[in-house]
């Protein structure tokens, strides 16, 4: 090996670990946005879940309501 072949070789691992620096910057970056996507989505299917089981307990007591007798009057 000469000189020549030895400085290229150095100068294309400079490059390639300049490239990999910049993927893994871009790595950390998606994977941020993903959790904080995904945590996102966890609070909105848990909203909605909630609103879901809310309206059912609403619904399940208003038939009930309708259901049961209507209170007696009993004044005269």
């Amino acid at each position: 090996m000469n000189l020549l072949e030895i400085f290229f070789a150095r100068t294309r691992l400079w490059q390639h670990r300049q490239e990999i620096d910049t993927l893994r910057t871009e790595l950390d970056k998606l994977q941020q946005q993903n959790d904080s996507m995904r945590e996102g989505m966890r609070r909105c299917v848990t909203c909605e879940y909630r609103i879901d089981v809310k309206q059912r307990q609403d619904d399940s007591i208003g038939a009930s309501a309708q259901h049961s007798p209507a209170p007696l009057d009993h004044q005269q």
